[in-house]
């Protein structure tokens, strides 16, 4: 006879589990409400686990833009009177993406048990970070999940605009330096072979920038699939080394280090940084936790060290302004405006400011980069091509004087 779990509430409403032998799933119902017992959820034992999105194939990373859809949507429902199970069910009728709809379902399954919606979304860190889940604990606690979930909202809405900005200013960049490299490989791999016949039948000694420029051709024709080969490896390599928590130190303290990336990092990071931490203050989240959250979430080793000193700072009784300052990698503007928030009580607001700031700073630095960026890498274009040019035709010239 086949065996069932069960998680039910007795008639007391407490939640209870177990186990019960029947013929079939109607069966067990039927029993276990004869005994007073109610099922929320019931399974045959042995038979396979309900699917997640990992194990019914739907392996596509979930996009941050599709979460924060679904977290807009499930504050907006919530703040129209909803309740949280019927609002987390629509939602994931609502979503889009199969991945996401199925880890909804999962999340208004656990709800449906009895469990929280943080305790609920935690078994998911890959879509909802642990930022994510402090911020809707903390709605809990205070009871503004859907202040928080819209703080959320409004935390991913800006991530994005800002992200999009970064691609956008590269996109040009890129599109002049991917041109540019197949239109060397075009003129080394099938242009210069078909002229060098022309000059090597010729008998004359070339010029040296010619005979460099045929030796190229002829490595990257012949040896192509070992260049190929030795840049993937390479790669790979540095990919994985800086996988590694010493690769990764040494290359962050390298990006902060160098001129006019390291200012874009550094801004980059500390309007991050504000932001997330004024966000989870805002929503009530404790000082201690809202800063090794926000720690996690900022992506250079050398400031996350820094922001693990300044709790261990706050931990001990200091200020955060006190450790911001002590920490040397935040700018004293950042220190000022947080020393203020703290004395005034308003330190949600003046990390809030902060963290506009340093976005508008971040355009500035980018548009200053991107306006250097792109003349320079015309030039080296122009250089290239006009190289590869000259190279073809001094053995013209010189045939041509030979002949007179």
């Amino acid at each position: 006879m086949p065996r069932f779990t069960y998680r039910a509430k007795d008639s007391a409403l407490h939640l209870v589990e177990g186990a019960i032998d029947a013929d079939s799933e109607a069966a067990a119902i039927t029993r276990l409400g004869s005994q007073g017992i109610f099922p929320i959820s019931i399974a045959e034992t042995g038979a396979p686990s309900a699917p997640t999105a990992a194990t019914v194939g739907l392996t596509r990373r979930v996009s941050s833009n599709h979460v924060i859809y679904a977290t807009r949507q499930l504050a907006d429902l919530l703040g129209g009177g909803l309740p949280l199970l019927n609002a987390l069910t629509m939602v994931a009728k609502q979503v889009e993406h199969p991945g996401l709809r199925r880890i909804f379902e999962q999340v208004a399954g656990g709800v449906r048990e009895g469990q929280a919606l943080s305790e609920a979304l935690t078994p998911h860190p890959q879509v909802f970070p642990s930022l994510y889940i402090s911020m809707v604990r903390a709605g809990e606690a205070t009871g503004g999940l859907e202040q928080a979930l819209s703080r959320l909202a409004d935390l991913g809405e800006s991530e994005a605009e800002l992200r999009s900005r970064i691609i956008s200013a590269m996109a040009y960049p890129a599109f002049v330096l991917c041109v540019a490299i197949g239109m060397t490989g075009f003129l080394i791999g099938y242009v210069i072979p078909k002229l060098s016949l022309v000059f090597i039948e010729s008998g004359q000694l070339l010029p040296l920038p010619t005979r460099f420029l045929l030796a190229v051709s002829h490595a990257c024709t012949r040896w192509w699939w070992a260049a190929l080969g030795g840049v993937i490896l390479i790669v790979w390599l540095v990919r994985q080394w800086y996988a590694s928590p010493q690769g990764k130190g040494a290359m962050d303290r390298l990006f902060v280090s160098l001129p006019g990336v390291g200012t874009l990092v550094r801004k980059l990071d500390t309007a991050r940084f504000a932001r997330n931490l004024g966000v989870m203050a805002s929503q009530g989240v404790p000082v201690l936790q809202a800063l090794e959250v926000t720690g996690r979430n900022v992506s250079n080793a050398v400031l996350q060290q820094a922001v693990a000193k300044i709790q261990e700072a706050v931990r001990e009784g200091s200020s955060i302004a006190s450790a911001l300052t002590a920490s040397g990698q935040f700018p004293v503007f950042v220190s000022n405006m947080v020393a203020v928030g703290e004395e005034s009580g308003t330190l949600d607001a003046a990390l809030l400011k902060v963290a506009t700031t340093y976005e508008r700073e971040v355009d500035r630095v980018i548009r200053t980069l991107t306006t250097v960026l792109e003349p320079v890498m015309l030039v080296l274009v122009g250089g290239v091509v006009m190289f590869i040019v000259l190279a073809m035709l001094l053995p013209v010239f010189q045939i041509g004087m030979v002949i007179q």
